[in-house]
């Protein structure tokens, strides 16, 4: 855990809990596609009517033929967007209302996951696998090490297409078109490699992290703790309330009861998602209760930034340029001792 808790792809975590907005296109693509007048086409392509057109374009399921088969034309377009769109939804997934645990690579065939995290048949299945795997945290690694992640990354990678013919390149019938036109197709492909469904809100418009199986919510305490650095976020919340391991090695600096006990999170297996105040608001409006347990967090979070800073002292450069910071008192503090709290947690270890 030590090796990647202040990292910055924790981000992507807190993405994946947050509402979805709409997908759109992006603007070179509304410009070109989109806008004014449909040319009259006679290709033979054209010939097809569009409900068989619409089924090739369900079966072109590798991103680079369908971008190609999108940016033919307005009139191919307009028949290839709910595709599109289809897409990215299932590129970027969301985990809203999910549930979801951080596993530790110490457990072993006899250590089970909280109740209700897996289905009766869920199980069964990883007992089954127990034997090839020999653990819970190899059979999870082996089956979901970050397919979604690792998708992502792909397809965000230099875009090259094969199937592209250059100016002058052969083809079957030669092929003559203009190079600004090509540079135009490159430029309409590069967009839609790097369009994403981007997230309805951000952490600017101060959000909570909830817990809607237990009805309690965190508070983004980056924003108002001045203990704690605007680089911790509310991911960093969520993967300390919901650790699952059956030792406290995490690879981190402690003398906090509330850290060793962290291995068994009280939200592992719980299911989340991420709004913003005002939405929490609202919804206790409704006569929905919600309990705030921000401290419970913050007691762990103050303390690992507090015992760990200079672990990570090689990653606070990318900080520092975007305007975060660890707190004044972290050099005092970390180099006399302990606060009040931590010498009452030493007292109880």
């Amino acid at each position: 855990m030590g090796e990647w808790f202040f990292e910055d792809h924790h981000d992507e975590l807190a993405e994946l809990l947050r509402d979805k907005a709409p997908i759109t296109m992006p603007n070179v693509i509304k410009k070109k596609l989109t806008e004014g007048k449909k040319a009259v086409q006679t290709s033979t392509l054209f010939k097809l009517p569009v409900e068989l057109l619409a089924m090739i374009a369900k079966e072109l399921h590798g991103d680079d033929v369908l971008f190609m088969f999108a940016i033919t034309c307005k009139a191919i377009f307009a028949i290839v967007e709910p595709h599109l769109v289809k897409f990215y939804k299932e590129l970027f997934p969301s985990w809203r209302d999910c549930r979801v645990i951080c596993v530790g690579d110490c457990m072993d065939d006899k250590d089970e996951l909280p109740t209700g995290v897996l289905t009766d048949s869920e199980r069964e299945w990883v007992k089954s696998e127990r034997e090839n795997w020999g653990s819970c945290y190899s059979i999870f690694v082996e089956t979901f090490k970050n397919e979604r992640f690792q998708r992502v990354k792909d397809f965000r990678s230099p875009v090259s297409f094969a199937a592209l013919w250059k100016p002058g390149a052969w083809g079957p019938h030669g092929y003559t078109a203009r190079e600004g036109a090509f540079q135009e197709d490159m430029e309409m492909l590069d967009a839609l490699h790097r369009n994403k469904q981007v997230s309805a809100t951000s952490r600017v418009d101060r959000e909570v992290l909830c817990n809607v199986s237990k009805r309690e919510y965190v508070r983004d305490l980056g924003y108002i703790d001045p203990e704690v650095p605007m680089c911790v976020t509310l991911a960093h919340a969520l993967i300390v309330l919901i650790c699952w391991s059956p030792c406290a090695d995490y690879a981190l600096a402690y003398k906090l009861q509330a850290v060793r006990d962290m291995k068994r999170g009280r939200w592992a297996g719980d299911r989340f998602r991420i709004v913003t105040e005002d939405k929490l608001e609202d919804m206790q409006d409704k006569g929905e209760e919600w309990t705030d347990v921000t401290e419970e967090a913050g007691v762990i979070l103050r303390h690992l930034c507090r015992k760990n800073r200079r672990d990570w002292d090689w990653a606070l450069e990318p900080m520092r340029a975007a305007g975060c910071s660890w707190p004044e008192y972290e050099s005092s503090s970390s180099d006399s001792g302990s606060s009040s709290s931590d010498v009452d947690a030493d007292a109880e270890l």
